[in-house]
């Protein structure tokens, strides 16, 4: 009989092995419903701060399908523990298609995750806004 507990590596492996669907249901069923969503460095005119999880799966939707022209094929996490055993660093290389088609991996963001009692507390994204606003006005030219 197993009795294998899922670890904190393992929830964040799961939760970024379900990020290229952008499935925003997905992604919230491993947060706690009182979890903390930040992003430091926004793009111009999004919130730095989300509080809860409905909040945040709002927000993903609202994102994910702002940006229809993208086309994610996979994400390569880098996951790197911390003398915490509840918070986790995570380096994202993302293979995605850009409007017009071209395609590739690149260094979308780094990630401070903090799991406690199986659920996703803290997400702290650390993203590239500058190439995601490249992105964004590429769509729009």
């Amino acid at each position: 009989m197993s009795t294998s507990v899922e670890t904190p590596r393992d929830l964040v492996e799961r939760l970024f092995q379900g990020l290229p669907s952008r499935d925003a249901d997905r992604f919230a069923a491993l947060l706690d419903p009182e979890v903390v969503f930040e992003m430091p460095f926004p793009i111009p005119g999004e919130p730095t701060r989300i509080e809860g999880r409905e909040q945040v799966r709002a927000y993903l939707a609202s994102r994910w399908s702002a940006m229809p022209g993208v086309e994610v094929h996979g994400i390569r996490p880098q996951i790197h523990e911390t003398t915490d055993p509840e918070l986790l660093v995570v380096e994202n290389d993302v293979d995605v298609t850009r409007p017009g088609g071209e395609r590739g991996w690149f260094r979308s963001s780094i990630n401070v995750v903090r799991v406690r009692n199986g659920l996703v507390t803290l997400f702290r994204d650390y993203m590239d806004t500058g190439r995601i606003l490249a992105i964004r006005q590429s769509k729009q030219g």
